[in-house]
C-alpha cells in the first residue's frame, strides 16, 4: 500500500513540478533575453581605416571583419574600439555595431527563432532534470521499501524456518 501511494506522489510530482520547472526555465531565459534588448544599443560609427574587401576562407567568403571605429556614446563622449563589422569599406565609411549599457562593444541580442529555440531547450533541459530527479526519488523509496520488506521477510523466516526443517529430514 505504501509503494503505491509513494508512485502516485511521484507522478504527481512528476507532471505538476515538471510543468512547474519548464515554465520556470523557459521564462528565465526570455527575461534574460529581454534585458539583453534593453541593455544593448546598436551604435553607428565611421571607421578609422579602410577595411579590406570579404578575405577568402577555407570555406567561403568572411562577411566580418576586424576594425577600428570611433562613435560618440549616448553621453557624447568620443569613444573608440576594434570591432567586428561588415567587409570592405573605405576610411570614414559609416558601420553599425552593439555596444552594452556601458558602451562595451558586444554581439547583437538574439531575436525571434532564437530566443524560441533557447526557450524550448532551456524548458527541455529543466524538464529532462527535473524527470531524472523523480525518477532517482523513485528508485531509492523503493529501494528502501525492498530492503525493509526482505528484513520483515528474514525476521519471519527466522521463526518458521526451523519448523520447516524438521518436517523434511
Amino acid at each position: 500500500m505504501v509503494e503505491a501511494w509513494i508512485v502516485l506522489a511521484l507522478w504527481v510530482l512528476a507532471l505538476v513540478g515538471g510543468a512547474a520547472v519548464t515554465l520556470a526555465a523557459g521564462s528565465t531565459v526570455v527575461h534574460t533575453h529581454e534585458r539583453h534588448r534593453a541593455e544593448r544599443y546598436a551604435v553607428q560609427a565611421e571607421l578609422t581605416e579602410a577595411v579590406p574587401a570579404a578575405m577568402p576562407t577555407a570555406d567561403g567568403v568572411k562577411a566580418q571583419v576586424r576594425a577600428p571605429v570611433r562613435w560618440r556614446d549616448r553621453y557624447g563622449v568620443v569613444q573608440t574600439a576594434t570591432v567586428s563589422v561588415e567587409a570592405s569599406g573605405p576610411a570614414g565609411s559609416k558601420v553599425v555595431f552593439w555596444t552594452d549599457r556601458w558602451g562595451t562593444p558586444t554581439t547583437p541580442p538574439v531575436t525571434g527563432a532564437g530566443v524560441a529555440a533557447q526557450t524550448l531547450a532551456a524548458g527541455a533541459l529543466a524538464l529532462g532534470a527535473w524527470g531524472g530527479l523523480v525518477v532517482a526519488v523513485g528508485f531509492a523509496a523503493r529501494g528502501r521499501l525492498d530492503r525493509i520488506r526482505m528484513d520483515q521477510w528474514a525476521k519471519e523466516w527466522a521463526e518458521v524456518g526451523p519448523a520447516w526443517r524438521r518436517r523434511t529430514t
